[in-house]
Protein backbone atom coordinates (compact mmCIF):
# COMPACT_ATOMS: atom_id res chain seq x y z
CA UNK A 1 0.00 0.00 0.00
CA UNK A 2 1.22 3.53 -1.24
CA UNK A 3 0.34 6.30 0.14
CA UNK A 4 0.28 9.08 -2.34
CA UNK A 5 0.72 12.38 -0.66
CA UNK A 6 -1.53 14.81 -2.61
CA UNK A 7 1.01 18.57 -2.01
CA UNK A 8 -1.75 20.59 -3.36
CA UNK A 9 -4.52 19.75 -0.84
CA UNK A 10 -2.37 19.61 1.57
CA UNK A 11 -1.36 23.39 1.03
CA UNK A 12 -4.88 24.43 0.20
CA UNK A 13 -5.96 22.85 3.54
CA UNK A 14 -2.98 24.86 5.29
CA UNK A 15 -3.21 28.19 3.49
CA UNK A 16 -6.77 28.41 4.79
CA UNK A 17 -6.17 27.92 7.99
CA UNK A 18 -3.32 30.96 7.88
CA UNK A 19 -5.95 32.82 6.31
CA UNK A 20 -8.18 31.98 9.27
CA UNK A 21 -5.45 32.72 11.51
CA UNK A 22 -4.51 35.99 10.21
CA UNK A 23 -7.81 37.19 9.92
CA UNK A 24 -8.61 36.09 13.09
CA UNK A 25 -5.21 38.02 14.76
CA UNK A 26 -6.41 41.18 12.70
CA UNK A 27 -9.68 41.24 14.19
CA UNK A 28 -8.83 40.75 17.54
CA UNK A 29 -6.10 43.53 17.22
CA UNK A 30 -9.01 45.52 15.90
CA UNK A 31 -10.66 44.89 18.77
CA UNK A 32 -7.99 44.99 20.90
CA UNK A 33 -7.55 49.12 19.77
CA UNK A 34 -11.46 49.74 19.83
CA UNK A 35 -11.09 48.11 23.13
CA UNK A 36 -8.12 50.57 24.42
CA UNK A 37 -9.45 54.05 22.77
CA UNK A 38 -12.71 53.52 24.78
CA UNK A 39 -10.75 52.85 27.91
CA UNK A 40 -8.78 55.98 27.14
CA UNK A 41 -11.73 57.79 26.17
CA UNK A 42 -13.40 56.68 29.43
CA UNK A 43 -10.62 57.87 31.85
CA UNK A 44 -10.04 61.33 29.81
CA UNK A 45 -13.86 61.91 30.19
CA UNK A 46 -13.88 61.20 34.08
CA UNK A 47 -11.14 63.67 34.40
CA UNK A 48 -12.78 66.28 32.39
CA UNK A 49 -15.93 65.52 34.31
CA UNK A 50 -13.50 66.40 37.19
CA UNK A 51 -11.88 69.61 36.11
CA UNK A 52 -15.49 70.82 34.88
CA UNK A 53 -16.89 70.18 38.22
CA UNK A 54 -13.53 72.23 39.56
CA UNK A 55 -14.03 75.51 37.46
CA UNK A 56 -17.91 75.57 38.15
CA UNK A 57 -16.86 75.61 41.77
CA UNK A 58 -14.77 78.28 41.38
CA UNK A 59 -17.31 80.18 38.83
CA UNK A 60 -19.78 79.67 41.78
CA UNK A 61 -16.92 81.12 44.02
CA UNK A 62 -16.16 84.16 42.17
CA UNK A 63 -19.80 85.15 41.73
CA UNK A 64 -20.86 84.98 44.97
CA UNK A 65 -17.58 87.26 46.47
CA UNK A 66 -18.55 89.53 43.06
CA UNK A 67 -22.27 89.62 44.38
CA UNK A 68 -21.32 90.59 48.06
CA UNK A 69 -18.97 93.20 46.65
CA UNK A 70 -21.37 94.47 44.31
CA UNK A 71 -23.95 94.89 47.22
CA UNK A 72 -21.41 96.68 49.44
CA UNK A 73 -20.92 99.28 47.03
CA UNK A 74 -24.96 99.57 46.06
CA UNK A 75 -25.67 100.32 49.85
CA UNK A 76 -22.64 102.78 50.34
CA UNK A 77 -24.04 104.93 47.19
CA UNK A 78 -27.28 104.44 48.09
CA UNK A 79 -26.94 105.67 51.64
CA UNK A 80 -25.13 108.64 50.45
CA UNK A 81 -27.53 111.55 50.46
CA UNK A 82 -25.62 114.78 51.60
CA UNK A 83 -22.22 116.11 50.69
CA UNK A 84 -20.64 114.95 53.87
CA UNK A 85 -21.84 111.53 53.14
CA UNK A 86 -20.59 111.77 49.87
CA UNK A 87 -16.48 112.75 50.90
CA UNK A 88 -16.66 109.87 53.92
CA UNK A 89 -17.74 107.46 50.67
CA UNK A 90 -15.56 108.07 48.26
CA UNK A 91 -12.08 106.55 49.85
CA UNK A 92 -14.67 103.60 50.15
CA UNK A 93 -15.55 103.43 46.45
CA UNK A 94 -11.47 104.43 44.99
CA UNK A 95 -7.83 104.43 46.26
CA UNK A 96 -7.38 107.58 43.57
CA UNK A 97 -6.60 110.33 45.72
CA UNK A 98 -9.32 112.01 44.82
CA UNK A 99 -8.86 114.98 48.11
CA UNK A 100 -12.43 114.84 48.28
CA UNK A 101 -13.81 118.04 50.55
CA UNK A 102 -16.94 119.77 50.87
CA UNK A 103 -16.99 123.48 48.77
CA UNK A 104 -16.36 126.19 50.96
CA UNK A 105 -18.54 128.44 49.45
CA UNK A 106 -21.76 125.90 48.64
CA UNK A 107 -21.98 123.17 51.47
CA UNK A 108 -23.82 120.99 49.03
CA UNK A 109 -21.31 120.64 46.60
CA UNK A 110 -17.92 118.90 47.31
CA UNK A 111 -14.45 119.45 45.23
CA UNK A 112 -12.15 116.96 43.86
CA UNK A 113 -8.41 116.89 42.70
CA UNK A 114 -9.16 117.14 38.82
CA UNK A 115 -5.76 114.75 37.65
CA UNK A 116 -6.85 111.68 40.21
CA UNK A 117 -10.47 112.36 39.05
CA UNK A 118 -9.79 112.26 35.56
CA UNK A 119 -7.43 109.17 35.87
CA UNK A 120 -9.76 107.32 37.83
CA UNK A 121 -12.86 107.98 35.24
CA UNK A 122 -10.66 106.94 32.40
CA UNK A 123 -9.71 103.85 34.16
CA UNK A 124 -13.50 103.18 34.32
CA UNK A 125 -14.26 103.56 30.84
CA UNK A 126 -11.50 101.29 30.15
CA UNK A 127 -12.56 98.49 32.44
CA UNK A 128 -15.67 99.22 31.04
CA UNK A 129 -15.09 98.67 28.08
CA UNK A 130 -12.79 95.12 28.73
CA UNK A 131 -16.11 94.01 30.81
CA UNK A 132 -17.92 93.98 27.53
CA UNK A 133 -15.55 92.64 25.58
CA UNK A 134 -15.06 89.58 28.51
CA UNK A 135 -19.11 89.65 28.24
CA UNK A 136 -19.04 88.56 25.02
CA UNK A 137 -16.36 86.50 24.83
CA UNK A 138 -18.02 84.69 27.79
CA UNK A 139 -21.10 84.54 25.41
CA UNK A 140 -19.52 82.59 22.87
CA UNK A 141 -17.33 80.44 24.89
CA UNK A 142 -20.28 79.61 26.56
CA UNK A 143 -22.30 78.66 23.01
CA UNK A 144 -18.75 76.89 22.33
CA UNK A 145 -18.74 74.72 25.28
CA UNK A 146 -22.66 73.71 24.70
CA UNK A 147 -22.32 72.50 21.45
CA UNK A 148 -19.35 70.94 22.69
CA UNK A 149 -21.40 69.10 25.74
CA UNK A 150 -24.09 68.03 23.20
CA UNK A 151 -21.40 66.43 20.92
CA UNK A 152 -19.77 64.66 23.50
CA UNK A 153 -23.14 63.66 24.42
CA UNK A 154 -23.36 62.44 21.07
CA UNK A 155 -20.40 60.23 20.97
CA UNK A 156 -20.92 58.60 24.31
CA UNK A 157 -23.95 57.10 22.65
CA UNK A 158 -23.19 53.38 21.75
CA UNK A 159 -23.01 52.35 17.68
CA UNK A 160 -26.51 50.47 17.00
CA UNK A 161 -26.25 47.24 16.57
CA UNK A 162 -27.04 47.41 12.99
CA UNK A 163 -23.74 49.32 12.44
CA UNK A 164 -21.91 47.40 14.67
CA UNK A 165 -23.14 44.29 12.77
CA UNK A 166 -22.32 45.49 9.75
CA UNK A 167 -18.51 46.50 10.81
CA UNK A 168 -18.25 42.93 11.88
CA UNK A 169 -19.61 41.89 8.76
CA UNK A 170 -16.94 44.01 6.51
CA UNK A 171 -14.20 42.33 8.45
CA UNK A 172 -15.32 38.70 7.70
CA UNK A 173 -16.31 39.54 4.34
CA UNK A 174 -12.89 41.27 3.60
CA UNK A 175 -11.18 38.37 5.47
CA UNK A 176 -12.83 35.67 3.43
CA UNK A 177 -12.43 37.56 0.06
CA UNK A 178 -8.75 37.28 1.01
CA UNK A 179 -9.07 33.55 2.10
CA UNK A 180 -10.95 32.57 -1.56
CA UNK A 181 -7.76 34.75 -3.26
CA UNK A 182 -5.36 32.93 -2.00
CA UNK A 183 -7.49 29.59 -2.41
CA UNK A 184 -7.95 30.16 -5.89
CA UNK A 185 -4.11 30.96 -6.72
CA UNK A 186 -3.18 27.60 -5.34
CA UNK A 187 -1.24 28.73 -2.55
Amino acid sequence: MTLNFDWKHFAMAHVMWIAIAVVSLFAAHAWIGEHDQRLLASQQQKISEAQVKDLQAQIVAVNAAAAQKVQTIVKIVHDVQTAPQAVAAIPQLTDAPLNARVAPDNPVQISVDAIPLVETLGQCKIDKTNLDACQANLKSETAIVEQKDLEIKTLKQPKSFFKRMTGAMKAVGIGVGIGLLLGAHGL
